[in-house]
């Protein structure tokens, strides 16, 4: 029997009828499900502008999906919990969206970098290593990874695991601090050396040597590891080296210049350095009798002439020394030995160092600024501070 032609068409437009009103009845509800999600969205962000962030976090972990436009505003937000100091929220911000299944591949990469920065941030450096040595493992952003490496091992002292990363580091970017190399196997030098493992501090300075040729660090503790092995004129010769290159370090290096000079039995050695130093234009008097001051040596004849030099060329101590003498006098030996004591005291107070970098003030000499982790970059400051901090006029903003 045929079939009849009216009920064909009429089934199928019935199929065609129920096909869209359920394709229009999916589309509204996915329509309401981004607005309702967008309106949380938006909550969220209320929260946040009103200073309320458990109840932002609440709402933007709560949200049901992750979409290009939700997870934008996970990434800002878990970077504005962790400038703000708040890491235990950012890191549930960035464990949310590494967890979250059918996350794309950048978004869960770039969500792992931002975990290990939280943990750095909150000091959980075995967390944060796990993680950037996968990412480094994996090649994806294996330069930030592996200069997060050498950073942790920077601040966990393991330098053999610095130079190692940074090693690696270096056949895939430029670093940031090239000198930072030749640091570490300082480091390691002046270990080996505290220990009496003299050929292994001898290795760890080669090393150094190889990074950096005119390199103001490796040639000190080259001249210590001379000293170790009774060759102090070596390290004389060293020693000098490094105050006619790098003048910065000469508070460093003054002390164990005299040493030296004693040890190999040059009593001039000493006050020829200084000489050449005044003769090449690389200091002024000024600027010796300070750096002496700041490093405790100061009893030497040229020290003292440095110093009375520096009194009648400051207009304060100048003031201040000329009202305890009769007109018309200078001051003895004896009483600029007793000024510069008084000047060492006024040192000692306050702080001796500054970083060229960040501005931070240190009482004691570091390779390291604890700041802002660069390296070398500490200077004697150039003058007394008599005022209080609180009553010195501020600079210009």
């Amino acid at each position: 029997m045929p079939a009849d032609p009216g009920l064909f068409w009429l089934v199928f437009a019935g199929t065609l009828a129920v096909g869209w009103a359920a394709t229009v009845g999916y589309a509204a509800y996915r329509r309401r499900r981004r607005i309702r999600r967008r309106e949380r969205h938006l909550e969220g962000l209320r929260y946040l502008l009103d200073d309320q962030p458990d109840r932002a976090l609440e709402v933007f972990l709560g949200l049901a999906a992750l979409d290009d436009e939700t997870i934008d505003t996970h990434f800002a937000l878990g970077t504005l919990y962790r400038r703000r100091g708040e890491v235990e929220r950012a890191i549930r911000v960035h464990q949310h969206i590494v967890d979250r299944p059918g996350i794309p591949p950048r978004y869960r990469d770039a969500a792992r970098m931002e975990l290990g920065r939280d943990y750095v941030r909150a000091g959980l450096y075995d967390r944060a290593e796990t993680i950037f040595l996968q990412l480094a493992e994996a090649g994806v952003e294996a330069g930030p990874a592996l200069a997060y490496l050498v950073r942790i091992h920077e601040l966990q002292h393991d330098w053999p695991q610095a130079a190692e990363a940074y090693e690696r580091l270096r056949k895939v970017g430029l670093p940031e601090q090239p000198i930072a190399i030749a640091h570490f196997y300082c480091e390691m030098a002046e270990t080996a050396l505290a220990e009496g493992n003299l050929e292994t501090a001898r290795g760890h300075l080669r090393r150094a040597h190889e990074e950096q040729r005119d390199f103001g660090r490796s040639a000190i503790l080259r001249g210590d590891l001379a000293r170790r092995q009774g060759d102090p004129r070596l390290a004389l010769q060293l020693y000098r080296l490094v105050v006619k290159r790098d003048f910065h370090l000469l508070p460093v290096v003054m002390p164990k210049l005299v040493e030296a000079a004693r040890q190999a039995e040059d009593p001039e050695a000493f006050g020829a350095t200084l000489e050449e130093l005044l003769q090449s234009g690389k200091a002024s008097r000024s600027e010796i009798a300070y750096a002496a001051i700041v490093s405790g040596y100061y009893d030497d004849p040229a020290i003292l002439e440095c110093v009375r030099e520096w009194i009648l060329a400051d207009n304060d101590l100048k003031d201040i020394t000329g009202a305890l003498l009769p007109p018309g006098h200078g001051p003895s030996p004896e009483q600029l030995r007793a000024v510069a004591a008084a000047m060492r005291n006024v040192v000692l107070r306050h702080a001796r160092y500054r970083c060229a970098e960040c501005g931070l003030d240190s009482s004691t000499f570091l390779w390291q600024c604890p700041g802002c982790k660069s390296w070398e970059t500490l200077r004697a400051i150039a003058a007394l501070e008599f005022l209080p901090r609180a009553a010195r006029p501020r600079s210009p903003q």
